[in-house]
């Protein structure tokens, strides 16, 4: 019926041509009326005129009628209480068979107003558009995780699930414990089982933050900004610059002598200066000195015939029958009961030129420097460096999986995990398509969760880097695509500032080594209250496509309009006017009062430059609404009312029919 009124124009054409067909025969042109017949002899052309006129009003009059009637009908029936009921959704593409990667944000009905419309479509970013991120906004309960973060993970990593080289890999990061079991999930559906490691205390991964590629100054410097990141940076530079130095040159003392550090060994020599004198002393032994088995000559006397083909020769200047000391050399000695010492000759001319060259430097830095600092100023440096390396010291599963033995890392003598299974390398996990989950819920201990991730983070963001001169290198071979997905990023967000390094520094950059970073956060305030300064600021730019569920402070749904931008809308304004005549004041009231008044109503329109949406839209979105900021790689698309599709309900049917059915 509402589509036969729409369509009343037509349907009155149909009807007059019908009636006015009945009436040309039944009731034709009265041509022998004698005032006709009087006016055909005399004026032929008022006659046909009158004749024309008529077959004409025929038509037109009926249709006017039956126009006049719909219309009435259409305004007093149907326009009173006119309902639009949304259009069917185009069918939903399926994430595993899509042979172009794009993300299916939600459905778009009425891009201005929260009215369902009569053709919906999907808001979808294609794959050049996700290399340039997106940051999903919202307060306690809007539906971040559910309307966002898993369907959105869900539709990346199905994608060409099938195909080991181009299924997509990344890192996951949360404080809750439960995403990370989603992300499970939804990889064991599509085939993908074997791709999820992660890492937690009960995991049996092993992960080494220290144990990377990167010198010491980077190592040092990463863990200074860590400091800062999670008590604040101070006013006064030296306390930085103190944490870095002293992190650094115990690193560097680590990796000269042993090719291997953790955070409990930079903990142990930072809290005790003799055991870091004795690791410089034994560093000296390793690096400079030759290693050899000494035998007493009574014991090579009484025992030639054991020792003989192990290659034992005297040296007059020790007094001893020396050999070099090997493992195999020490098990046999042991095994056939031959008692011997150990001897350690220096001989810098067989030393490693690079690994003299670091040992020189610790100890130019610890006798130089180090000593001569004040012992109160030397404990306060040491201080502000234990307060987070003890977090690796008091719990011994975090020992165990972040601090594990360097023999964890040796193939031979770890061949059976005895020693922990180690965590492969970022680079190694991105170009297999592995995803990597750290599952540290935050109740366990806020601090550690987050060093834990902003370190773990700063692997990736570094090997996802790594690939740009790889893929420069090699145009001919097929890159696949990086997932970075990250709940409640304001736990996990690091900014440089003036730094090096920041999250908004490898936002930045990451789209040429084609990285999707995913982030969700409860509001632009959280990020505010986390960072320095104005940096949310420069962090936040960095994301182009923002998703704006339910806001619930004024700062971020103020931001939030603002980011929308403004533009010229039609305003209407009424006016109310009353004149009097002849008018007099009344002697009971005092007041004015006449007996002839008139009253004046006005309309009028005018354009003013104003909020595309204001505060009050962002504080008042329902759940799954969202107000939509995307970005195709190429262009803005401005910015719309998207409706998000719930994991958990029917992705082909529409968010109105949804809503009153009760299932949001």
């Amino acid at each position: 019926m509402q589509r036969a009124l729409e369509s009343r124009a037509f349907i009155s054409a149909l009807l007059a041509m019908a009636i006015g067909a009945f009436l040309f025969y039944a009731h034709p042109f009265p041509e022998q009326q004698i005032f006709l017949r009087v006016i055909a002899m005399r004026a032929p052309q008022a006659f046909l005129s009158f004749k024309y006129l008529y077959y004409t009003l025929l038509f037109t009059t009926p249709y006017l009628v039956c126009l006049t009637l719909l219309s009435g009908l259409y305004i007093f029936t149907l326009k009173a209480r006119q309902h639009i009921s949304p259009g069917r959704l185009p069918e939903y593409p399926d994430p595993s068979e899509r042979d172009d990667l794009f993300l299916v944000v939600g459905e778009v009905h009425n891009p201005r107003k929260p009215v369902p419309a009569k053709a919906p479509y999907w808001l979808t970013i294609p794959e050049r558009g996700l290399f340039t991120g997106i940051a999903i906004l919202g307060a306690i309960g809007s539906g971040k995780s559910s309307c966002a973060m898993y369907p959105f993970a869900e539709q990346i990593l199905a994608y060409k699930a099938n195909d080991k080289e181009k299924r997509i890999g990344g890192l996951t990061l949360e404080v809750k414990g439960d995403f990370c079991r989603k992300v499970k999930e939804i990889l064991t559906r599509h085939g993908r089982a074997e791709d999820y490691i992660e890492i937690g205390l009960d995991s049996e991964y092993c992960y080494n933050p220290l144990h990377s590629d990167l010198d010491a100054y980077a190592l040092a410097y990463n863990i200074a900004s860590l400091l800062n990141n999670l008590f604040g940076r101070g006013k006064e530079p030296f306390w930085q610059q103190a944490y870095t130095n002293l992190v650094k040159f115990i690193i560097l003392l680590h990796k000269a002598a042993y090719d291997y550090v953790t955070f409990f060994d930079v903990y142990q020599c930072a809290i005790s200066p003799p055991l870091l004198e004795a690791r410089i002393t034994e560093a000296e032994d390793i690096i400079l000195g030759d290693h050899y088995v000494a035998v007493a000559p009574q014991v090579y006397g009484e025992r030639t015939v054991d020792l003989a083909g192990l290659g034992f020769v005297h040296d007059e200047k020790e007094d001893r029958f020396l050999a070099p000391a090997t493992s195999e050399l020490r098990d046999i000695l042991r095994g056939r009961g031959i008692p011997f010492e150990a001897r350690t000759v220096h001989d810098p001319s067989r030393a490693n030129p690079e690994k003299l060259a670091q040992l020189e430097a610790v100890q130019r830095w610890f006798n130089d420097d180090w000593k001569r600092i004040e012992p109160k100023l030397r404990t306060s440096i040491v201080e502000g460096v234990s307060v987070f390396l003890s977090l690796f010291d008091d719990n011994t599963k975090v020992k165990r999986v972040f601090c594990p033995k360097k023999e964890c890392y040796d193939p031979q003598k770890n061949a059976n995990n005895q020693f922990g299974k180690p965590l492969p390398s970022f680079s190694w996990l991105i170009e297999r398509g592995v995803v990597a989950a750290l599952n540290f819920p935050i109740g366990m201990n806020a601090g550690l969760a987050k060093a834990l991730g902003v370190m773990m983070k700063l692997d990736f963001e570094r090997a996802v880097l790594n690939r740009v001169p790889e893929m420069e290198a090699h145009p001919e071979r097929y890159f696949r695509q990086v997932l970075f997905l990250c709940d409640e990023y304001q736990h996990f967000a690091t900014v440089g500032e003036s730094d090096p390094t920041g999250d908004e520094k490898f936002f930045s950059l990451s789209r040429q080594p084609k990285c999707i970073p995913i982030v969700a956060t409860q509001s632009i305030s959280s990020l505010k209250s986390t960072l320095p300064a104005d940096s949310w600021r420069t962090l936040l730019q960095t994301f182009r496509t923002k998703i704006f569920l339910t806001l619930s402070d004024d700062f971020s749904a103020s931001t939030a309009s603002h980011l929308c931008g403004r533009e010229d809308q039609l305003k209407v304004a009424y006016s109310l006017s009353e004149s009097g005549h002849d008018t007099k004041v009344s002697w009971l009231t005092g007041k004015a009062l006449s007996h002839k008044a008139n009253i004046i109503a006005s309309k009028s329109y005018n354009t003013q430059s104003d909020y595309r949406f204001d505060m009050k839209t962002f504080m008042e979105l329902r759940n799954t609404q969202s107000i939509t900021v995307a970005y195709d790689g190429l262009n803005p698309i401005p910015p719309m009312y998207c409706y998000l599709k719930p994991y958990y309900n029917d992705l082909n049917e529409s968010y109105f029919v949804q809503l009153a059915k009760g299932k949001l």
